[in-house]
């Protein structure tokens, strides 16, 4: 849904309506959303390269590969306001 933009609340005005600042719009918030995600993936970097994947049990592994693939498909999503960041791992 292009053209859609993200509005926050500010304050209401003298009769009583509420009055909106432009925060983000919707490619704006998609650009956020990849920033964040790369941070997140950078975090999560060392863990792939293979002398420490070799390291990691298959169930860590696949709690690995899952987390990042849900990373990487957070642009995608059909909300970028209200986006499904995955849970880290908690060995991570």
């Amino acid at each position: 849904m292009p053209g859609r933009e993200w509005f926050l609340q500010q304050k209401k005005d003298e009769n009583g309506e509420w009055q909106f600042t432009r925060v983000l719009t919707e490619e704006e918030a998609r650009e956020q959303l990849r920033m964040i995600r790369q941070g997140c993936l950078e975090e999560t970097d060392m863990w792939a390269y293979m002398d420490r994947w070799n390291s990691l049990t298959d169930a860590q592994q696949a709690e690995l590969t899952a987390y990042r693939q849900a990373l990487r498909d957070i642009p995608s999503c059909d909300d970028p306001f209200n986006p499904p960041f995955p849970s880290k791992p908690s060995w991570v």
